[in-house]
């Protein structure tokens, strides 16, 4: 562990107070150490003839007890203190970081919406029905429910249709509008707008329209996110691991735009950041802790300078809480602790056995004098064996004390690891919930491509009409870069087009797969199925076939009725899944998962999904502990297991969904994520 600094060893003297434990130590090792005192002071007046040296021993020994109590209640103190700044670090990274995948898809999304050959029509004056395209802005919002509003404006500002017809907006003055009309790629815009009349900061992502092959600009699209809804999800399932925390989301500037309960913290309150590593303790209004923590990115997206913002009274950081009971044995016998632990409880017993020896030594020397000695010594001699005794027994209850005070803090790291592995399964599933949220967003809306309706309502797909399929196919999975492929299929399960060149030698072929045949059966767009999670020939990353999800949604006719097609989503499921793993595993110093550390996903059913470590392989049976499967969605459990002599918490997860993903009934598909850590 790395050296505290100066201020973190302030931080920790102004926190004592708060600390239960430590507190306790203070009160009951100040009243033993009187009370050897007066024992030694007793046995120095009244035995002082014969064992003067004896009992300046004792005051010494009384001297190295009372610097060993002083050095376990600074680590004791310094332990608490990490502990309750390792819960909170975590939650602040983690917020950050699925927020910064979420607003990464955004970013895809408004680059394909924007070639959307509806809205591009309407812009070119083909059509003037301002109801039909605000119905289409509606079919996307229902499948990425991640937008409040979706707005269309022409190149001097003017809205030609806005989809929340509650707050109507009727043009812009935001520069953002000529911003995006300069720009070749998406604007991303957080700040007070007039494309959001309420005032608030909203987070808008624009893209230039234009006709395919033009320069000239038609328009402006612009996608205003759901920054409440998504915020509010989000706090919702952090509130089993933060439950004595307010989550914060901070601007550039520091100002809060979010907050998980804005009675203690404030929203448009300024608060003053952490540093990346560290924390902060403030005493205004009550003393809190503090931490910040930046986005790290997300494949090379960096999106807003925003930060996450914990904040923790001391006084529940450090309260004493219920665990589960320990084995402590097990734990000192199997985990990795400190050196100063071991260092602490080591000298306690040398001192011990220092006490006992001279206190057997004191006895002898009493033998002794009680025959042939001098009427004092005799006395002295007699009186010596009762304090003695009452010395060893203060030497074993400040013994028992040490070992009491260790074994909390044995338990104390325990749980804390127990509740870290619980809380990286919970919030690794859930990335995987909300990834996958995404891809049957995708293809359900990829499925109402004007063109893809048009060609595959045809007898047949001729040549220019698979070669326009390709080129769409081959634009979305530039954007959508998570696809091993993207392919098109015909009423009759048969591949007509592919996104990737190197698939095409599927034309041609029938997929006889259910999930082909029930996407067929569908009859609403916003339907989807989805492949049981298992080896293909559509994925093949290794040479060979691998086990994946495929995504379908069903293509109808521009006029409706039953479906002519479909379109089929391959998931690049190998270092997708492993990212998820690796992202949210514990790093050390050089970045590197921690040795011993480990995750995996496996089905309810028993197939293993994902795993970090190299020998277990996708696919295969993964057996699963009958206290993981009796899981409820979103619940998460943890327990100690010993693997060959090394100690770890395991913690299990199920997935609980994402918005209306496995929560409307459309699909299911429990998952459980397993995290292993060493203590």
């Amino acid at each position: 562990m790395r050296q505290p600094h100066a201020s973190e060893t302030d931080a920790v003297d102004q926190l004592i107070q708060f600390m239960p434990d430590i507190r306790r130590c203070h009160t009951v090792f100040s009243q033993l150490e009187r009370q050897w005192t007066w024992i030694a002071l007793t046995g120095k007046i009244n035995c002082n003839a014969i064992a003067a040296t004896l009992f300046d021993f004792i005051f010494k020994t009384r001297d190295t007890f009372g610097q060993l109590r002083q050095d376990m209640t600074a680590m004791l103190a310094e332990k608490l203190l990490e502990k309750a700044v390792r819960e909170m670090s975590p939650v602040a990274q983690v917020v950050m970081d699925i927020i910064k995948r979420n607003l990464y898809e955004r970013t895809a999304d408004v680059s394909f919406l924007a070639t959307d050959g509806e809205i591009i029509s309407f812009l070119q004056g083909a059509t003037t029905d301002v109801a039909a395209l605000r119905t289409r802005l509606a079919a996307y919002r229902a499948k990425y429910s991640v937008y409040r509003d979706i707005l269309v404006l022409d190149t001097q500002g003017r809205v030609c249709v806005q989809l929340d017809t509650r707050t109507p907006v009727r043009e812009s003055a935001d520069p953002l509008v000529a911003q995006t009309l300069a720009a070749s790629e998406f604007v991303e815009t957080f700040r007070p707008t007039d494309l959001s009349p309420d005032g608030r900061a909203a987070l808008v992502y624009s893209h230039v329209i234009r006709a395919e092959g033009a320069d000239a600009p038609l328009g402006v699209l612009c996608l205003v996110f759901d920054m409440d809804g998504e915020v509010a999800d989000l706090f919702t399932g952090m509130a089993r691991f933060a439950e004595d925390m307010v989550i914060l989301l901070l601007d550039n500037r520091g100002e809060a735009f979010a907050s998980s309960d804005t009675r203690q913290a404030p929203v448009r309150r300024t608060y003053a950041r952490t540093p990346a590593d560290g924390f902060a303790v403030s005493s205004a209004g009550g003393t809190t802790l503090a931490v910040s923590r930046p986005s790290e990115g997300y494949q090379g997206y960096e999106g807003q300078p925003w930060q996450t913002h914990v904040l923790r009274p001391a006084q529940r950081a450090f309260a004493r809480r219920p665990t589960a009971e320990l084995d402590v044995a097990l734990v000192r016998r199997e985990a990795g602790f400190s050196a100063q632990l071991t260092n602490i409880e080591e000298q306690a017993s040398d001192v011990m056995g220092d006490l006992t020896l001279a206190a057997l030594n004191g006895q002898i020397m009493a033998a002794r004098q009680s025959g042939n000695a001098r009427q004092d010594e005799r006395m002295a001699a007699q009186a010596l064996p009762p304090i003695l005794d009452a010395v060893r027994k203060m030497g074993i209850e400040m013994e028992r004390e040490f070992h009491y005070f260790t074994d909390g803090l044995l338990k104390t790291v325990t749980a804390s690891r127990l509740n870290d592995a619980s809380f990286l399964a919970s919030i690794t599933v859930e990335i995987m919930d909300r990834n996958l949220y995404e891809r049957a967003n995708d293809c359900r809306w990829w499925a109402l491509t004007p063109d893809f309706r048009r060609i595959l309502a045809q007898p047949a797909v001729d040549k220019a009409s698979r070669a326009r399929l390709e080129s769409i196919l081959e634009y979305i999975n530039s954007y959508y870069t998570v696809y091993s492929n993207l392919f098109v299929y015909d009423a009759h399960g048969v591949v007509v087009a592919c996104s990737q060149a190197a698939e095409r030698g599927l034309y041609g072929q029938q997929i006889n797969e259910d999930y082909v045949r029930r996407t067929l059966a569908l009859k609403d767009s916003d339907d989807f199925a989805v492949s049981p999670f298992r080896a293909t020939a559509l994925y093949h990353p290794k040479g060979k076939a691998q086990p994946t999800y495929v995504y379908s949604a069903p293509v109808f006719a521009p006029e409706g009725g039953q479906a002519v097609g479909g379109i089929g989503i391959v998931f690049d499921s190998l270092p997708q899944f492993a990212d998820m793993l690796a992202d949210t595993l514990p790093k050390n110093s050089d970045g590197a998962v921690v040795d011993g550390a480990a995750g995996y996903f496996a089905e309810a059913g028993g197939t293993l999904v994902a795993a970090s470590e190299a020998h277990m392989m996708p696919g295969e049976s993964s057996p699963l502990q009958p206290q993981w499967l009796a899981l409820g969605q979103g619940e998460c459990h943890s327990q100690l297991e010993s693997v060959d002599g090394v100690l770890y918490a395991v913690g299990c997860a199920r997935s609980r969904g994402y918005r209306e993903y496995k929560r409307d009934g459309r699909y299911s598909n429990d998952v459980l994520c397993v995290v292993r850590l060493p203590i």
